[in-house]
């Protein structure tokens, strides 16, 4: 009976650990914003919320420095190095997202209209690119832009694409 008892026993073990694994996403937030030089508050504060949220979901999270772009050549370009960061940190996931942000003559750096979001979400350890889309639901010209909504709708969109992707 101790046999039996030790066999159970490791085989419950084994089937617990194998639902302990993690998955491990990596994140680059890139700011498209003709007038600022660096990265700003609205883009650092949806970049930490998105990380909270998909930490708190049980993810490995990760990300690359956030950086300003001003081509598609620019984006070309961070996308490598940061799906390279991500291979090498073992990431599964590297995560891509856009920022455009809209200026005008009554805004000032702090202030820019979000415009748009894109995001570009690829395997790490073959480089495929398994989604790109749009968020849909940023609000045009809204001043009183409520960051914590738009990251928790950019969290729910990721969160589709790499649910349809397991399917």
């Amino acid at each position: 009976m101790g046999k039996c008892k030790r066999l159970v026993t490791l085989a419950v073990l084994f089937m617990c650990a194998s639902f302990c694994f993690a998955k491990q996403i990596s994140f680059q937030v890139v700011q498209h914003d003709f007038s600022a030089s660096s990265v700003t508050e609205q883009s650092l504060v949806i970049e930490d919320e998105v990380l909270t949220s998909f930490f708190e979901s049980g993810f490995i999270v990760t990300n690359s420095n956030a950086a300003v772009s001003d081509s598609k050549n620019q984006d070309a370009v961070l996308f490598k190095s940061g799906i390279g960061e991500a291979f090498n940190g073992s990431s599964d996931f590297f995560v891509q997202i856009n920022l455009y942000y809209e200026r005008t003559d009554s805004t000032t750096s702090s202030d820019a209209d979000l415009q748009k979001i894109e995001f570009t979400i690829a395997k790490t350890n073959t480089g495929t690119t398994i989604a790109n889309r749009s968020l849909k639901s940023v609000k045009t010209g809204n001043k009183n832009l409520d960051l914590k909504k738009v990251s928790s709708n950019l969290v729910s969109e990721i969160n589709k694409a790499l649910n349809a992707y397991k399917a």
